[in-house]
């Protein structure tokens, strides 16, 4: 087939089609390709669907196949030599275009006296040799014969008489148009509607070629961010491994690593490109078919191609007006490959020991990650130049001091002994033998019981900035010590905490005694920052506290802390802890575990009375952290400087009480629509801050929800039996919530 009518060709295995299909895509398709498609109901140039269940369109592509029986006839006549009449098999020397067949000069005459008044043009077959065929085909479409749209007219050679009914839609013969007398002022010239047709073929195909300009554009700037991000890979590939070359053979586990970060990047960067270019080159296929399609219909396509083709290509031309190309903005940006440069660099310096100078401008990653620096409040950085500045203050001095069960004895003036199980608490002041209604944990005394003394704190402090809580116990133990002293006060007065039955109210600052005949022995305190085992928040709010969404990683094998990440609004901390134990150690970028946790700490004291917010408080890593903490003598300045925990997962649930599965993973991708880092601790922060966003969790208004660190000791507390299987999980959570800790169990 010449090229110049390659077009009729399938669009899919690009042989002549045997009865070409035209899809609702404009893409023309012969019915073997269509039968094997895989998958069935999509287009196979362009994926766009078809709507027939079978897979197989209705709509015959009757120009096509019109131009291939014509193109045929027309090799047929140049190739052969002895044509032969269709009528009595002599020498053929005239082809009818209208009838389609050949005629000898008997059959010829015949001819046309029968058919005179019909104007089939006959044309003699040595002229027809001597045209290309281009030339053919336009002598072939000049007919203006159309027949009636009644099929019992076809075979009775009914024609019409240049009259089209606009209300049927149809062209009609005279005999119909006669019949059809309420139409009768809706009748027109049939070549009118033919010309008003190809008109709006036109003015369609003109608009579609502006809108394919701006959809070519699009792709263009998609394919050259595509090639960009393509071309940074491949350069940071061959860096890469020009680096990896100096390197022990121990280290070159670490190349196979960065490749793979490499290609990460570039595939989570290149995956939103590789959707819209897919989406821009269906489009495009879509158009340019559409483009050619009515192109040749202009060119070829007879009256009757016209009429019975239109409806389909219009609607199928107006679905296609109806698309917009996507925009290109921000959204589309190459990959940040700077994370791996910088472990390049620092394994390339661990392994030579020298600088080099073409990598110095990819700095290491620092080891503690921060959003931005600038971001961090005052506070933080003035707690920094702190660090070669101690001052001294007042500390709060932890006792193990055992209430309720031992008799009381007489208080000396400037002490103020605390049990404080959940605030607020009503202390009253009498002169008579002190009174406790309920006898309080040995988490309680444990964590809370103290003296005030002026020295330093028993616990040690945090490197930067750690005696700023211990301040603020002491300040609370004077104010209890004022209130005691005040005249009128003997020396065997006592300080009574008034309590009921561990109840929820009793967790609540608002919860006060009221109806008191003499208020003024009564002193109510509500504290400015929660002490270990204070239930934190108010009824009426949180009260200045500040909302920290916190996460964390645990290496399950060794169950060792390995990331610690935390975002308060936009403000967002992140800290990879070293582990000893990994094999490639030597080129970790991670801080020990003291030092990460002194980091967090920090970050902590920076904001004002966080409140940590976490997805599920009943796991094992809240337990894991605070036995760190302990570790580290750093448990009391984690429990003076946060005020509480809020679990979300119970908010999540009441939202969403049919979701089933409630893990992070899943919520994520249901509902913020992308895959969750699982090992990325400050994504799963992010993740669950903008999960709440998203569902509007309003956590400030969910007081119930807040947990206390008594509680966090007390489920830590009873990890043994959880492990050992003689306790459940819903038991120790009853258990923790009630502050009940391993050894009090074991007395009892």
């Amino acid at each position: 087939m010449e090229e110049e009518f390659q077009f009729l060709l399938c669009q899919g295995c690009r042989k002549e089609p045997r009865n070409p299909k035209l899809l609702s895509c404009l893409h023309t398709l012969c019915t073997d390709c269509l039968e094997e498609n895989k998958p069935v109901g999509q287009c196979p140039i362009c994926q766009a669907p078809i709507p027939q269940v079978s897979g197989i369109p209705d709509q015959d592509n009757l120009l096509f196949a019109n131009l291939q029986a014509k193109l045929s006839t027309y090799q047929k006549i140049v190739s052969s030599s002895n044509l032969v009449c269709d009528r009595c098999k002599d020498l053929a020397e005239f082809w009818c275009s209208e009838c389609e067949e050949f005629f000898c000069i008997r059959c010829f005459e015949a001819h046309q006296w029968f058919l005179k008044k019909k104007s089939h043009e006959t044309r003699k077959v040595g002229d027809l040799k001597a045209e290309s065929a281009k030339q053919f085909l336009e002598g072939a479409r000049k007919s203006r014969i159309l027949f009636c749209s009644n099929p019992t007219h076809n075979d009775q050679n009914y024609i019409t008489s240049n009259i089209y009914c606009r209300g049927c839609l149809k062209p009609l013969c005279c005999s119909c148009a006669l019949l059809d007398s309420e139409h009768s002022k809706l009748y027109c010239n049939i070549q009118t509607e033919i010309e008003r047709r190809q008109e709006e073929l036109g003015s369609l195909s003109e608009e579609l070629k502006r809108k394919k300009a701006h959809f070519e554009d699009v792709y263009k700037s998609l394919k050259g961010k595509a090639d960009h991000m393509d071309q940074v890979r491949t350069e940071n590939q061959e860096l890469i491994q020009k680096r990896v070359k100096h390197m022990v053979k121990l280290i070159r586990e670490k190349e196979q690593e960065l490749l793979e970060m490499v290609d990460r990047q570039h595939r989570l960067g290149n995956e939103d490109l590789e959707g819209k270019l897919k989406q821009m080159e269906a489009v495009l296929k879509r158009m340019g078919a559409g483009e050619q399609l009515v192109e040749k219909m202009h060119l070829y396509a007879s009256d009757q191609e016209v009429m019975d083709m239109h409806p389909f290509i219009k609607e199928s031309l107006e679905e296609l007006m109806k698309l917009q190309p996507l925009a290109v903005g921000a959204n589309v940006q190459a990959g940040d490959f700077t994370k791996c440069k910088a472990e390049l660099q620092a394994l390339f310096e661990r392994v030579t020991g020298e600088r080099d100078a073409a990598s110095c401008a990819a700095p290491a990653a620092p080891e503690t990650e921060v959003s931005s620096a600038k971001d961090w409040p005052e506070e933080f950085t003035q707690l920094r130049t702190r660090e070669q500045h101690p001052v001294p203050m007042l500390t709060g001095n932890i006792q193990e001091t055992h209430l309720g069960m031992a008799p009381p004895g007489k208080r000396k003036r400037g002490q103020a002994e605390k049990a404080i199980q959940t605030p607020p608490k009503v202390l009253k002041l009498e002169s008579q033998p002190e009174v406790v209604e309920r006898t309080p944990s040995k988490c309680d005394q444990g964590l809370l019981d103290w003296d005030l003394q002026p020295g330093p704190s028993t616990s040690t402090p945090s490197r930067n900035c750690g005696g700023a809580p211990a301040a603020r116990g002491a300040v609370l133990s004077q104010e209890l010590g004022n209130a005691h002293s005040e005249p009128g006060d003997q020396e065997d007065s006592s300080i009574m905490i008034s309590s009921s039955e561990d109840t929820d109210e009793d967790t609540m600052l608002s919860s006060m005694l009221e109806g008191s005949k003499d208020s003024s022995s009564y002193l109510r305190f509500e504290w400015e920052s929660s002490a270990p085992g204070s239930g934190v928040v108010a009824s009426a709010g949180f009260g200045g506290r500040t909302l920290v969404f916190f996460d964390m990683k645990v290496n399950k094998d060794t169950q060792i802390i390995t990331q610690l990440a935390a975002a308060n609004g936009e403000n967002s901390f992140k800290v990879v802890i070293q582990t000893p134990e990994s094999v490639l150690s030597l080129i970790s970028q991670g801080v020990s575990l003291e030092t990460g946790l002194e980091h967090f700490l920090c970050y902590l004291r920076s904001v004002p009375k966080p409140i940590l917010v976490v997805y599920n408080f009943w796991t094992s890593e809240l337990t894991i952290l605070f036995k760190a903490l302990d570790s580290f003598a750093k448990k009391w300045d984690f429990c003076t400087t946060v005020c509480g925990y809020l679990d979300t997962l119970p908010l999540i649930k009441e939202k969403i009480p049919t979701f089933g599965l409630y893990k992070m993973k899943n919520l994520v991708r249901m509902y913020l629509h992308k895959p969750l880092n699982d090992s990325s601790a400050l994504a799963s922060v992010k993740a669950l801050r903008d999960l709440c966003k998203l569902l509007e969790i309003h956590t400030d208004t969910e007081p119930r929800l807040i947990l206390s660190h008594c509680n966090l000791e007390s489920y830590t507390s009873l990890q043994p039996l959880l492990q050992e299987k003689l306790l459940t999980r819903s038991a120790a959570k009853t258990l923790a919530m009630r502050n009940m800790v391993l050894c009090e169990l074991q007395e009892s």
